[in-house]
């Protein structure tokens, strides 16, 4: 008889706490479903150009005023022409290229005035776009499409590569 009741008060147990966990699971997920919790602004800024891998991200910066990108060159060749668009499903959407507005990590202005611009291999251009028309606020999580487009100095056709960027707009 006593052990009758040890097994109905654990099965009992199990149940309640069951349902207490899946009660706890349907009210997270509910809020997941409408966007009151967000869990996307946990995660870490992430930027992937795609394409063959000439071309990789290794910095980003995005506040009101300005984004910021550094584009490592690691192909073998020098490119001359270098286009960046992002944009997201909210309506951001925001262009730069590097021969107007770039500039070489080491202080070197790639500048249209300075000849024929290019970023060697193995350099990294900053390219810095103004986005002060955009309704971008702090904290806000620019989820969006990159899309690249580069040419190789001397070459004939433009190459497109279209990626991913995850990043988190600061003060």
């Amino acid at each position: 008889m006593i052990n009758n009741k040890k097994a109905q008060l654990s099965i009992e147990t199990l149940i309640i706490y069951g349902l207490v966990i899946l009660v706890t699971l349907s009210v997270v997920g509910g809020l997941i479903y409408f966007n009151v919790l967000d869990l996307r602004s946990y995660l870490p800024d992430t930027c992937n150009i795609g394409g063959t891998g000439e071309l990789k991200c290794e910095e980003m910066k995005l506040n009101k005023r300005h984004f910021e990108l550094g584009v490592r060159n690691l192909g073998q060749k020098p490119i001359e022409y270098l286009n960046v668009s992002v944009s997201d499903e909210s309506g951001i959407h925001f262009t730069g290229e590097l021969s107007a507005i770039a500039e070489n990590v080491g202080g070197d202005s790639i500048d249209g005035n300075a000849g024929s611009p290019s970023l060697a291999p193995g350099d990294i251009a900053k390219i810095s776009i103004d986005v002060s028309g955009q309704e971008v606020k702090s904290g806000k999580l620019l989820q969006g499409t990159l899309i690249t487009k580069y040419k190789y100095k001397d070459g004939a056709i433009t190459q497109e590569a279209v990626g991913d960027i995850r990043v988190k707009a600061s003060g």
